[in-house]
Protein backbone atom coordinates (compact mmCIF):
# COMPACT_ATOMS: atom_id res chain seq x y z
CA UNK A 1 0.00 0.00 0.00
CA UNK A 2 1.13 3.71 -0.73
CA UNK A 3 0.03 6.85 0.29
CA UNK A 4 -0.79 9.84 -1.59
CA UNK A 5 2.18 11.76 -2.00
CA UNK A 6 0.24 14.76 -3.68
CA UNK A 7 -1.99 14.88 -0.75
CA UNK A 8 0.39 14.62 1.57
CA UNK A 9 2.37 17.87 0.45
CA UNK A 10 -1.03 19.79 -0.27
CA UNK A 11 -2.15 19.22 3.41
CA UNK A 12 1.19 20.14 4.75
CA UNK A 13 0.34 24.10 3.50
CA UNK A 14 -2.40 23.44 6.38
CA UNK A 15 -1.19 21.26 8.49
CA UNK A 16 2.77 21.25 8.45
CA UNK A 17 3.15 17.20 9.63
CA UNK A 18 2.41 14.02 7.24
CA UNK A 19 2.54 11.04 8.92
CA UNK A 20 2.74 7.81 6.19
CA UNK A 21 3.23 4.04 6.64
CA UNK A 22 4.98 2.97 3.82
CA UNK A 23 6.50 0.12 1.62
CA UNK A 24 8.80 2.15 -0.59
CA UNK A 25 11.20 5.27 -1.01
CA UNK A 26 12.40 7.06 -3.22
CA UNK A 27 15.74 5.35 -4.42
CA UNK A 28 16.96 8.29 -6.05
CA UNK A 29 18.85 10.62 -3.55
CA UNK A 30 17.32 13.70 -2.74
CA UNK A 31 16.39 16.16 -0.17
CA UNK A 32 13.57 18.47 0.69
CA UNK A 33 13.22 21.53 2.98
CA UNK A 34 11.48 19.55 5.78
CA UNK A 35 12.24 17.73 8.53
CA UNK A 36 12.20 13.79 8.47
CA UNK A 37 11.91 11.51 11.04
CA UNK A 38 12.12 8.11 9.22
CA UNK A 39 11.29 4.72 11.64
CA UNK A 40 12.03 1.23 10.42
CA UNK A 41 9.52 -1.20 11.28
CA UNK A 42 10.07 -4.46 9.58
CA UNK A 43 13.35 -5.65 7.64
CA UNK A 44 17.00 -4.04 6.82
CA UNK A 45 17.80 -1.37 4.31
CA UNK A 46 20.67 0.59 2.30
CA UNK A 47 20.28 3.73 3.85
CA UNK A 48 22.48 6.75 2.04
CA UNK A 49 22.86 9.73 4.24
CA UNK A 50 24.58 12.76 3.02
CA UNK A 51 28.18 11.09 2.02
CA UNK A 52 27.62 7.81 4.18
CA UNK A 53 25.78 4.91 3.24
CA UNK A 54 24.93 2.48 5.80
CA UNK A 55 22.45 -0.29 6.87
CA UNK A 56 19.26 0.60 8.28
CA UNK A 57 17.61 -2.21 10.74
CA UNK A 58 14.41 -2.86 12.30
CA UNK A 59 13.64 -0.46 15.08
CA UNK A 60 16.34 2.48 13.70
CA UNK A 61 15.15 5.71 13.81
CA UNK A 62 16.43 8.35 11.69
CA UNK A 63 16.21 11.79 12.16
CA UNK A 64 17.10 14.53 8.62
CA UNK A 65 17.12 17.70 9.27
CA UNK A 66 15.93 20.18 6.19
CA UNK A 67 18.42 19.99 3.05
CA UNK A 68 20.06 16.30 4.32
CA UNK A 69 20.42 14.26 0.82
CA UNK A 70 19.29 10.94 1.62
CA UNK A 71 17.56 7.75 0.04
CA UNK A 72 16.71 4.30 0.48
CA UNK A 73 17.08 0.82 -1.02
CA UNK A 74 16.45 -2.80 -0.58
CA UNK A 75 18.55 -4.82 1.10
CA UNK A 76 19.08 -8.11 -0.95
CA UNK A 77 16.26 -7.33 -2.26
CA UNK A 78 14.42 -8.57 0.59
CA UNK A 79 11.11 -6.17 1.27
CA UNK A 80 10.67 -3.67 4.38
CA UNK A 81 8.04 -1.20 5.80
CA UNK A 82 8.52 1.71 7.69
CA UNK A 83 6.55 5.01 8.95
CA UNK A 84 7.76 8.66 7.94
CA UNK A 85 7.03 11.98 9.72
CA UNK A 86 7.69 15.04 7.34
CA UNK A 87 7.34 18.61 9.22
CA UNK A 88 7.73 22.13 8.80
CA UNK A 89 9.01 23.96 12.18
CA UNK A 90 6.50 26.34 11.72
CA UNK A 91 4.29 23.19 13.52
CA UNK A 92 6.49 24.09 16.45
CA UNK A 93 4.96 27.86 16.63
CA UNK A 94 5.70 31.37 14.93
CA UNK A 95 9.54 32.37 14.43
CA UNK A 96 10.97 33.52 17.94
CA UNK A 97 8.72 31.37 19.88
CA UNK A 98 10.84 28.90 22.55
CA UNK A 99 9.23 25.72 21.24
CA UNK A 100 10.40 26.23 17.86
CA UNK A 101 14.02 28.16 18.99
CA UNK A 102 14.90 25.20 20.77
CA UNK A 103 14.52 22.71 17.79
CA UNK A 104 16.18 25.45 15.31
CA UNK A 105 19.22 25.85 17.67
CA UNK A 106 20.39 22.15 18.00
CA UNK A 107 21.51 19.20 15.45
CA UNK A 108 19.61 15.99 16.53
CA UNK A 109 21.77 12.82 16.21
CA UNK A 110 20.98 11.22 12.33
CA UNK A 111 20.15 7.22 14.77
CA UNK A 112 18.21 8.15 17.37
CA UNK A 113 17.11 6.23 20.18
CA UNK A 114 13.08 5.91 20.93
CA UNK A 115 11.35 3.63 23.88
CA UNK A 116 9.07 1.22 22.53
CA UNK A 117 6.02 3.62 24.13
CA UNK A 118 6.79 6.07 21.55
CA UNK A 119 7.39 4.19 18.66
CA UNK A 120 4.05 2.41 19.47
CA UNK A 121 2.39 5.65 19.47
CA UNK A 122 3.67 7.00 16.42
CA UNK A 123 1.58 3.73 15.16
CA UNK A 124 -1.48 4.69 16.73
CA UNK A 125 -0.92 8.19 15.05
CA UNK A 126 -0.59 7.11 11.62
CA UNK A 127 -3.79 5.27 12.08
CA UNK A 128 -5.34 8.06 13.46
CA UNK A 129 -4.06 10.30 10.14
CA UNK A 130 -4.93 7.77 7.96
CA UNK A 131 -8.04 7.30 8.68
CA UNK A 132 -8.79 11.10 9.22
CA UNK A 133 -10.22 10.67 13.14
CA UNK A 134 -11.61 12.79 15.07
CA UNK A 135 -8.37 14.92 16.44
CA UNK A 136 -6.16 13.28 14.49
CA UNK A 137 -4.28 16.54 14.07
CA UNK A 138 -3.84 16.81 17.77
CA UNK A 139 -2.62 13.21 18.02
CA UNK A 140 -0.03 13.43 15.23
CA UNK A 141 1.01 16.59 16.91
CA UNK A 142 1.75 15.28 20.31
CA UNK A 143 3.45 12.48 19.40
CA UNK A 144 6.19 14.80 16.94
CA UNK A 145 6.12 16.61 20.88
CA UNK A 146 7.16 13.61 22.55
CA UNK A 147 10.00 12.60 19.91
CA UNK A 148 11.71 15.77 20.52
CA UNK A 149 11.30 15.90 24.73
CA UNK A 150 12.90 12.64 24.44
CA UNK A 151 15.75 13.35 22.11
CA UNK A 152 16.33 16.75 24.57
CA UNK A 153 15.93 14.83 27.82
CA UNK A 154 17.95 12.03 26.79
CA UNK A 155 20.94 14.30 24.92
CA UNK A 156 20.48 13.24 21.69
CA UNK A 157 21.50 16.43 20.12
CA UNK A 158 24.33 19.17 20.42
CA UNK A 159 23.84 22.64 20.73
CA UNK A 160 24.11 25.60 17.43
CA UNK A 161 27.25 27.29 18.80
CA UNK A 162 25.76 30.01 21.03
CA UNK A 163 28.86 32.43 21.22
CA UNK A 164 28.57 33.01 17.25
CA UNK A 165 24.98 33.41 17.76
CA UNK A 166 25.42 36.11 20.45
CA UNK A 167 28.56 37.27 18.52
CA UNK A 168 26.83 38.20 15.73
CA UNK A 169 22.88 38.75 16.58
CA UNK A 170 22.25 41.40 15.20
CA UNK A 171 23.26 40.07 11.70
CA UNK A 172 21.63 36.67 12.25
CA UNK A 173 18.58 38.38 13.16
CA UNK A 174 18.96 40.34 9.41
CA UNK A 175 19.73 36.56 7.68
CA UNK A 176 16.59 34.99 9.44
CA UNK A 177 14.65 37.93 8.11
CA UNK A 178 16.06 37.36 4.82
CA UNK A 179 15.18 33.57 4.81
CA UNK A 180 12.03 34.06 5.73
CA UNK A 181 11.32 36.91 3.41
CA UNK A 182 11.95 34.52 0.70
CA UNK A 183 10.33 31.86 1.46
CA UNK A 184 6.80 34.03 1.81
CA UNK A 185 7.59 35.52 -1.69
CA UNK A 186 9.39 32.76 -3.39
CA UNK A 187 6.93 32.86 -6.34
CA UNK A 188 7.61 36.45 -6.66
CA UNK A 189 10.39 38.36 -8.34
CA UNK A 190 12.26 39.41 -5.79
CA UNK A 191 14.86 42.21 -6.04
CA UNK A 192 18.02 42.92 -3.69
CA UNK A 193 16.92 46.31 -3.09
CA UNK A 194 13.47 44.38 -1.97
CA UNK A 195 15.76 42.61 0.57
CA UNK A 196 17.49 45.66 1.75
CA UNK A 197 14.45 47.63 2.67
CA UNK A 198 13.77 44.66 5.35
CA UNK A 199 17.07 44.71 6.47
CA UNK A 200 18.62 48.59 6.85
CA UNK A 201 21.99 47.28 5.50
CA UNK A 202 24.48 48.75 2.60
CA UNK A 203 24.30 46.68 -0.86
CA UNK A 204 28.03 45.56 -0.17
CA UNK A 205 27.67 44.74 3.43
CA UNK A 206 24.54 42.90 3.33
CA UNK A 207 26.27 40.72 0.12
CA UNK A 208 29.11 39.61 1.95
CA UNK A 209 27.05 39.18 5.15
CA UNK A 210 24.97 36.78 3.03
CA UNK A 211 27.50 34.74 1.54
CA UNK A 212 29.17 33.87 4.66
CA UNK A 213 26.55 32.94 6.58
CA UNK A 214 24.79 30.82 3.87
CA UNK A 215 27.45 29.91 1.87
CA UNK A 216 26.12 31.24 -1.76
CA UNK A 217 24.56 34.50 -3.08
CA UNK A 218 21.01 35.56 -2.91
CA UNK A 219 20.33 35.05 -6.25
CA UNK A 220 21.39 31.25 -5.67
CA UNK A 221 20.07 30.62 -2.62
CA UNK A 222 16.37 31.98 -3.93
CA UNK A 223 16.69 29.74 -7.23
CA UNK A 224 18.18 26.93 -4.65
CA UNK A 225 14.91 27.09 -2.83
CA UNK A 226 12.51 27.43 -5.79
CA UNK A 227 13.97 23.96 -7.17
CA UNK A 228 13.49 22.48 -3.78
CA UNK A 229 9.69 23.54 -3.89
CA UNK A 230 9.68 22.47 -7.79
CA UNK A 231 10.91 18.90 -6.86
CA UNK A 232 7.91 18.58 -4.41
CA UNK A 233 5.74 19.94 -6.90
CA UNK A 234 7.19 17.48 -9.96
CA UNK A 235 6.89 14.20 -7.99
CA UNK A 236 3.74 14.90 -5.78
CA UNK A 237 1.24 17.00 -8.03
CA UNK A 238 -0.07 16.50 -11.67
CA UNK A 239 0.64 20.03 -12.51
CA UNK A 240 3.23 19.84 -15.84
CA UNK A 241 6.26 21.99 -16.36
CA UNK A 242 5.06 24.99 -17.45
CA UNK A 243 2.69 25.36 -14.43
CA UNK A 244 5.14 24.37 -11.85
CA UNK A 245 7.87 26.90 -13.59
CA UNK A 246 5.02 29.82 -13.27
CA UNK A 247 4.15 29.10 -9.62
CA UNK A 248 7.68 28.86 -8.41
CA UNK A 249 8.81 32.04 -9.71
CA UNK A 250 10.53 31.35 -12.43
CA UNK A 251 9.54 33.86 -15.00
CA UNK A 252 10.18 31.27 -17.98
CA UNK A 253 10.14 27.77 -18.63
CA UNK A 254 13.58 28.02 -20.39
CA UNK A 255 15.14 29.58 -17.51
CA UNK A 256 13.41 26.97 -15.14
CA UNK A 257 14.45 23.91 -17.22
CA UNK A 258 18.15 25.21 -17.22
CA UNK A 259 18.60 26.03 -13.42
CA UNK A 260 16.93 22.96 -12.43
CA UNK A 261 19.53 21.02 -14.42
CA UNK A 262 22.42 23.11 -12.97
CA UNK A 263 21.27 22.03 -9.43
CA UNK A 264 20.03 18.20 -9.97
CA UNK A 265 21.73 16.89 -12.89
CA UNK A 266 18.67 15.86 -15.16
CA UNK A 267 15.70 17.89 -16.71
CA UNK A 268 12.69 18.36 -14.70
CA UNK A 269 11.01 15.71 -16.97
CA UNK A 270 13.29 13.56 -16.03
CA UNK A 271 13.12 13.87 -12.58
CA UNK A 272 9.48 14.02 -12.79
CA UNK A 273 9.30 10.71 -14.67
CA UNK A 274 11.92 9.24 -12.40
CA UNK A 275 10.50 9.78 -9.05
CA UNK A 276 6.94 9.44 -10.19
CA UNK A 277 8.25 5.56 -11.37
CA UNK A 278 9.87 4.86 -7.99
CA UNK A 279 7.55 6.56 -5.09
CA UNK A 280 4.03 5.90 -7.11
CA UNK A 281 4.18 2.63 -8.87
CA UNK A 282 0.74 1.92 -10.74
CA UNK A 283 0.30 -1.40 -8.82
CA UNK A 284 -0.10 0.54 -5.78
CA UNK A 285 -3.72 2.31 -4.45
CA UNK A 286 -3.73 4.96 -2.11
CA UNK A 287 -5.25 5.23 0.97
CA UNK A 288 -8.06 7.83 -0.36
Amino acid sequence: MAYNWERMYKGTKEFPIGLFSQTNYLEQAHHHIEYEIFYLDKGSVTFGIEDSVTTASEGDVIFMHPGTNHFVKKLNNIDYHYYAMVFDNSVLGAEGEPVRNTLDGIRVSRFVKLPDSILERIKVATECEKNQTFGHELVVKSVLFEIISHIITTNQYVEISKNVLSEQNHNVNAIDVTISYIREHYRENISLDDILKITSYSKSHFIRLFKKNIGMNLTDYINKYRIEKSCLDLIYTSKNVTEIATENGFNTVQYFSKTFKNYMGCTPKQYQRNGKNIIIPSSVTSIN
